[in-house]
Formats: structure tokens, C-alpha cells, sequence
């Protein structure tokens, strides 16, 4: 009996199971909501950030600046962004790892390496209403010395 490409690829997509195929579809659209929040910061612009991010979300990370944990919403930290690229955007690295998903749940590290800072960002992602948003952020990193 001969079998085609296509025969074999069909047969193993029947094979898969429906929760993998979910899942793979939860992480690819948790990357979009992740590749919209990095344009978002290249960009400098809260409106885009707001595609992906709920304004009643939670932001928490510990200063070492104040000495204290520094909490607020989503909308207070969206704000700091200046509606325009950084002036030093070209010198600024970022990198995202998605860790985990499930079905109305996921979580996502961002690295964040900028010429005065060196950060990771702990994202939490929830399906609402079909749409995946960044729900809170946890946040540390230090400054860096000035060079």
C-alpha cells in the first residue's frame, strides 16, 4: 500500500488530540498579545499597549530606589509612556519567553536590557472574553551605572 505526504499528514493531525490543538492555538495567540506589547514599548505609546493591557490590571515590583514594594494600576504605569519612542530606542533590548499556558491562563517573562537598566517583567495573562490580556505585571531590576 502506498501512502502520500498528504495521507500521512492527515492522519496525524486526526490523531492529535482537540486540548493541543487549543493549546497551540492559546499560545500563538498569547505571542500576538505579546508581539503587540513589544511594539508597544518600542513605540513609547500606551494606546497600543492598551490593545493587550487591561487599565484596571495590577503593576507590582519592589525599588530599591525607594526602598519599597511600588504598586499601581496598569493605567498609572501605562501613562509613564512618553508617546514616542525612547531617545536611547536603538540601545534597548527586549526579549520574551513564554512559560506556561493553559486555558485562560498564561504566564510571560520579559527581559529587559536598556542602557540605564537591566529588568525582568513577569507577565499574567488571561483570556477574557476570548481575548487574551496582560492582567498584571511583576516587575525588578536595578539601575545601571552610568557609563
Amino acid at each position: 500500500m502506498k501512502l502520500s505526504i498528504q495521507s500521512v499528514v492527515l492522519a496525524a493531525a486526526l490523531l492529535v488530540p482537540q486540548s493541543v490543538m487549543a493549546q497551540n492555538s492559546d499560545r500563538d495567540a498569547v505571542d500576538r498579545a505579546m508581539q503587540t506589547m513589544m511594539s508597544a514599548f518600542e513605540a513609547g505609546d500606551a494606546n497600543l499597549a492598551y490593545q493587550v493591557l487591561r487599565k484596571d490590571g495590577m503593576v507590582l515590583g519592589y525599588s530599591t530606589t525607594k526602598g519599597q514594594v511600588v504598586t499601581q494600576t496598569a493605567e498609572e504605569w501605562a501613562k509613564g509612556f512618553p508617546g514616542r519612542p525612547a531617545d536611547d530606542e536603538d540601545q534597548r533590548h527586549r526579549s520574551y519567553e513564554i512559560l506556561d499556558v493553559n486555558e485562560n491562563a498564561a504566564v510571560v517573562k520579559v527581559r529587559l536590557d536598556y542602557p540605564g537598566w537591566d529588568g525582568l517583567d513577569y507577565l499574567a495573562l488571561s483570556k477574557i472574553d476570548g481575548k487574551w490580556m496582560i492582567v498584571s505585571k511583576s516587575w525588578s531590576g536595578r539601575r545601571k551605572p552610568a557609563k
